[in-house]
């Protein structure tokens, strides 16, 4: 094993750097989404320069190279970051080549900018000698010129085809074919999303390069396949560092026993009631970093220089609150833990708008929220101007969050600065003497720094392939059409999960959405023309106007329309489900126009493009009325 501690830039740089990381034929596909891909932004732009990423397990034969010859490390560990760091690479080259030099023209000739941009494209592939003959593995010709990827995907699902057709794409590589489907999988996916969250300013994308070359990681080499993987598991399932809580808590305990003259007992004891409302090790770390975000406005929380808890800061700030004063920082930690348990288990409480709310927040992935739901729920009910002010704001955050996730605006990097806004704008209001009206908060959310995207760009957002660019928000926005609906047969709980864990009631591709189309699908769809029903898949699959939820859609899948919409009864997990499309689902019965007849999912004979386009058309003005702001 060689360990050794590497920026990303030197792992992947230009002077005379022989180093390549290539994965290997039989490692699976890329996988990260746009979760992964805020996280490394947030990750990069949060923390210091020289934010560590982990190790890169890699595996290279100990012989002695041939001159000039590639040194090309198998990668066991780090595919999804190295390939990711690769896409936001190209995203920034693509970006400079495009909105910056449009925006100054002149920027071409600046020896900075062409150093900037020849550097990215040296960090991305390198031109070697020309072989004659069959190439080694890891090289290939684009034209007449022979290539090694400085880091290359793997082959599963077309990823080094739609990468090296993303540098072709930027203008890095030429000669190189579209893939077909390219754009809707998940490289490119990662490129368009990268493109758009990435600054349009010179300066401030050399800033966020410098972050992305100064990334630390460990670089380890083994010489086998069998010790490398052996390394990856010891490393992933066997040693658990401690976590920031767990280094907060040991300073704790160990100053409440020597200031305080309390014993390691008692103040165990006293720590351990704070996890009982903080079940699991995100919901801890997510509290200590929110309760001081939430607070800080006070000078017995605020630390000086520290605007905001990050991963980076947050033992810094206990370290410096729990020398202050450890025994009252814990009474104030367990105080808010209590409010912030009914943030993330809502459903353990009394029923009520306010809870049902809060559910739909968590349903959402509002986490962001509770920072400033934390800070509102803990202000005296003198301080709001009527009895309802809670449970508006919390109804108005379920919509601002929606579409925050459907648009992906404001970023998540700013989600925390907009919280702490908000918590600022409201004390101001209350230390002049004025009372917190829902009218008050909603200008404040809706017109400052958290301005949400118009509702325009919401709507192309929803009309999209809303499956394939987030599955979460479709499952939740599918289950809110027919939970409003009014009258209904039966009212199944959408959101029941099975004895594993799962939820009984999953999203159904109407059309299926595999890539071997059936030949009765291909007939309705298009009249037999399979490339024809590959383009209509390609282009409508995944938008709301294909979806619906089944209790079982595995007994669906992939079989003729007539039988996915005939209703059937199936006993699963304990659970009687009605599945098929006749099952009683206002979702199903959503009426569209179809040449001035009105229709739905559960009574047309046909499902063809212009059935798909027509109710996702529908469904998506149902959403537009239910996540519509007033003043919209």
């Amino acid at each position: 094993m060689k360990p050794s501690e590497n920026t990303f830039a030197s792992l992947i740089g230009i002077e005379g750097n022989q180093w390549h990381y290539h994965i290997p034929r039989f490692q699976r596909e890329y996988i990260w989404g746009k979760y992964n891909w805020s996280k490394l932004l947030e990750d990069i732009y949060e923390n210091e320069p020289g934010h560590y990423m982990g190790a890169v397990i890699c595996v290279h034969e100990e012989n002695e190279l041939a001159p000039r010859a590639e040194l090309i490390y198998e990668v066991v560990d780090g595919q999804q970051r190295l390939t990711s760091l690769s896409i936001l690479l190209a995203a920034v080259y693509s970006k400079l080549s495009n909105d910056v030099v449009d925006a100054n023209p002149k920027l071409k000739d600046d020896p900075g900018y062409i150093i900037i941009t020849n550097s990215i494209c040296q960090r991305l592939l390198k031109k070697v000698d020309n072989i004659s003959g069959i190439l080694p593995w890891g090289h290939f010709r684009s034209g007449s010129i022979t290539y090694c990827l400085r880091v290359q995907p793997s082959t599963q699902e077309y990823n080094l085809d739609d990468y090296k057709y993303i540098l072709c794409d930027i203008g890095i590589l030429s000669d190189i074919a579209y893939p077909k489907n390219c754009g809707n999988r998940r490289l490119y996916k990662a490129f368009k999303y990268f493109y758009k969250n990435i600054p349009n300013d010179f300066v401030c994308l050399k800033d966020l390069i410098d972050r992305i070359y100064k990334l630390s990681f460990i670089h380890i080499s083994e010489a086998s396949q069998s010790k490398a993987f052996l390394l990856f598991e010891t490393l992933n399932y066997r040693g658990v560092p401690l976590s920031a809580i767990d280094i907060i808590k040991n300073k704790m305990l160990a100053t409440l026993e020597s200031k305080h003259n309390q014993s390691i007992e008692d103040s165990y004891e006293e720590w351990q009631k704070l996890l009982t409302n903080l079940p699991e090790d995100i919901d801890q770390d997510r509290f200590l970093r929110q309760f001081y975000n939430a607070f800080k406005y006070d000078n017995d929380i605020k630390i000086e220089k520290i605007t905001k808890a990050t991963a980076s800061t947050i033992i810094a700030i206990y370290e410096s609150l729990i020398k202050k004063n450890a025994k009252k920082i814990l009474e104030q930690l367990n105080k808010k833990a209590k409010i912030y348990n009914q943030l993330i288990e809502p459903e353990k409480y009394a029923v009520s708008n306010i809870n049902n709310s809060l559910v739909n927040l968590e349903r959402i992935g509002a986490a962001s929220s509770y920072t400033f739901l934390l800070y509102l729920f803990s202000l005296n009910n003198k301080f709001f101007s009527d009895d309802s002010v809670c449970e508006s704001i919390v109804g108005l955050l379920c919509k601002y969050y929606f579409r925050r996730n459907i648009t992906d605006f404001p970023n998540t990097r700013d989600l925390d600065a907009i919280n702490i806004e908000l918590i600022d704008k409201c004390q101001k209001e209350i230390s002049e003497g004025r009372k917190i009206s829902y009218e008050f908060f909603s200008n404040q959310l809706l017109t400052g720094k958290g301005k949400p995207s118009t509702i325009d760009i919401f709507r192309d957002n929803l009309s999209d392939n809303i499956f394939y660019n987030n599955e979460g928000m479709a499952r939740y926005a599918l289950a809110k059409l027919d939970e409003e609906s009014h009258s209904r047969e039966y009212s199944p709980n959408l959101w029941a999960r099975n004895e594993k864990g799962l939820y009984v009631w999953t999203i159904e591709h109407i059309y299926p959405q595999g890539k071997n189309i059936p030949h009765d699908w291909v007939d309705m769809i298009a009249g037999g023309n399979r490339e024809e029903a590959e383009k209509v898949q390609d282009e409508l699959v995944h938008c709301f106007g294909n979806l619906t939820l089944s209790g079982y859609n595995s007994r669906l899948s992939n079989q003729a329309f007539s039988k996915k919409q005939e209703k059937a009864e199936a006993n699963i997990f304990g659970n009687k489900i009605y599945i098929g499309y006749k099952n009683g689902l206002e979702l199903n019965k959503i009426r569209f126009d179809i040449n001035g007849t009105q229709t739905s999912l559960a009574e047309t004979k046909y499902w063809k493009k212009e059935h798909i386009t027509a109710r996702n058309v529908q469904m998506v003005d149902m959403l537009l009325k239910l996540f519509k702001f007033d003043s919209e």
